[in-house]
């Protein structure tokens, strides 16, 4: 996807359970507060599977595509949040627009999954 295509304004909330977990990947882990996620875009969704509870905010900056940001609820083993996305946001690139899009100070990118490096 070409990022100039996004529109940083057009950024849109979404409830977690309309990203499908088959259609996403992690990308990066970010750091930043769960806290200063809720100020800027509202309270975290928790979701719950076999394995955890995770706190969860999902976004849709274009058509069809999705990101979200997870971090487990109880014990969690990093720092901040897991950011997961489409197959069309699925690179470095693409996460520092993320981070830059979110709008909160401090947030950071603290590790990059292998397979999206360039």
């Amino acid at each position: 996807m070409d990022l100039r295509a996004l529109d940083s304004a057009g950024l849109k909330r979404i409830p977690e359970q309309d990203v499908n977990p088959r259609d996403i990947r992690w990308l990066v882990q970010v750091d930043v507060e769960r806290a200063a996620l809720e100020e800027r875009w509202g309270a975290a969704e928790i979701a719950r599977d076999d394995f955890a509870e995770r706190f969860c905010f999902a976004f849709s900056p274009a058509e069809g595509e999705a990101f979200i940001l997870l971090r487990q609820v109880h014990h969690p083993p990093v720092a901040g949040f897991v950011l997961s996305v489409t197959k069309g946001l699925f690179s470095p690139e693409a996460a520092d627009w993320i981070v830059q899009t979110l709008g909160i100070p401090g947030a950071r990118i603290t590790h990059t999954n292998d397979e999206a490096a360039p």
